[in-house]
């Protein structure tokens, strides 16, 4: 067994540890209102309803695909209908769920509201669809996100973490398409120069929002260990500065042009530049903007309402972990429960049918994990990154379910949406 299936295989141990952590917080949460009967029948029909809201929704979607393919329509033709239908989907349950919020339909949070919730909804789509291939399994995972309620009720914590998802979750999927682009061997361009920038910017940008630059770093690390089979890249000189050395020193550098550079390497290089540059230079200009009211609030919203400081051993970090726990599996034990038994699930069926962890999901898992420890770490406010750690979730239970239907060998689908 190689370093990079050793390493996944070491982050898939600890992800389902992690699980089962928030599972026992979650039973314990359940045990503890059992004696609480008020409203549970009303909650219950609320909860079926959801599900079969969520299938329900994604069968009609099915339903147009397969009518508009059998009905021979341009594949362009067909993707504005499908793609009609998602927008009147999240435009109609955004409206709905605003009235949760008690928001003035004529408020322009309205705008930001259905405008942010359409954003995040295609960033979860392209994630899955990067992954798993399958336009069902996409489709999914956004009208799940969709229809959640949202349980943050306070405006100036929804907005904040609205931005930290928007901002958080594009830094994922451009990092998905970077890993892609590593995977081709021999290609000449220098396209995975420009992804790495993009991203090294968007992670700059995450961590003044409340992604610790720290997380980035430790996950750029652990990338030499989870990659393989990756292409490699050349130093190359100028024909006219070679022409004007003497044969010797030409000799030298050829032997330098002809040393493999893994491009991972210089992608991380790119990455951990920018994200630190940008970081530090956007953390000046807000310092500076320290009167402002609406960075403030999204600051102050980062940071735990708790504010007794417990110590940096690890007794005191697992109390807050705890803690953390807790202040999320309450946010919505019935749905987390159910979650968190379908991903340990699935990852008990990708074992036995010894499916291989790929590296985007693995990837996925890590940040989990680093984030989780993050928040445990600086204590951070859970309520603020609640929304993230429901769409991780949902985000590596689909995938994982893709994982389930593809070879072991081969990778070849064998289920077709």
């Amino acid at each position: 067994m190689n370093i990079s299936k050793i390493s996944r295989s070491i982050v898939v141990v600890i992800f389902i540890a992690s699980i089962i952590f928030l599972g026992y917080l979650d039973v314990l949460s359940l045990i503890n209102e059992s004696g609480e009967v008020t409203n549970s029948v009303t909650s219950t029909l609320v909860k079926i309803g959801f599900v079969i809201a969520v299938i329900f929704l994604v069968l009609i979607y099915m339903y147009i695909k397969d009518k508009l393919y059998k009905m021979h329509v341009k594949r362009k033709i067909t993707f504005i209908y499908r793609y009609i239908y998602i927008v009147l989907v999240i435009l109609i349950m955004s409206l709905f769920t605003i009235r949760n919020f008690r928001i003035n339909y004529a408020d322009n949070m309205v705008l930001f509201y259905v405008l942010t919730t359409l954003i995040i909804s295609l960033i979860i789509k392209r994630i899955i669809f990067n992954v798993s291939k399958s336009d069902i399994l996409s489709v999914l995972g956004m009208f799940t996100y969709v229809l959640l309620p949202r349980v943050v009720e306070n405006k100036e914590l929804y907005i904040a973490s609205t931005i930290l998802n928007i901002i958080f979750f594009l830094a994922i999927y451009i990092m998905q398409i970077l890993i892609d682009e590593l995977k081709q061997k021999g290609v000449k361009t220098k396209k995975y120069i420009v992804l790495s920038t993009i991203l090294g910017i968007f992670m700059g940008l995450s961590s003044l929002v409340g992604v610790s630059v720290w997380i980035w770093l430790a996950l750029s690390v652990v990338l030499f260990f989870l990659t393989y089979n990756l292409d490699n890249t050349h130093i190359s000189f100028p024909k006219k500065f070679m022409a004007s050395l003497t044969q010797q020193k030409r000799e030298s550098l050829y032997k330098i042009e002809r040393i493999n550079i893994n491009k991972l390497i210089v992608s991380i290089i790119v990455i951990v530049s920018l994200t630190l540059v940008v970081h530090f230079t956007f953390s000046v200009i807000l310092t500076k903007m320290n009167n402002n009211e609406m960075i403030e609030t999204m600051l102050n919203t980062i940071h735990s309402e708790n504010t007794e400081y417990m110590g940096m051993n690890i007794r005191s970090i697992f109390n807050r972990a705890v803690i953390n726990g807790k202040n999320l599996v309450t946010t919505s034990k019935m749905f987390y429960i159910i979650l968190f038994i379908y991903i340990l699930f699935m990852e008990a069926l990708a074992f036995f049918l010894h499916r291989r962890y790929d590296t985007k999901s693995t990837v996925m898992k890590m940040i989990f994990i680093l984030l989780f420890v993050a928040i445990s770490i600086f204590n951070l406010n859970m309520y603020y990154y609640q929304s993230s750690f429901t769409i991780l979730l949902i985000l590596i239970a689909i995938v994982n379910t893709s994982n389930i239907y593809l070879n072991r060998e081969e990778r070849i689908k064998l289920l077709v949406s």
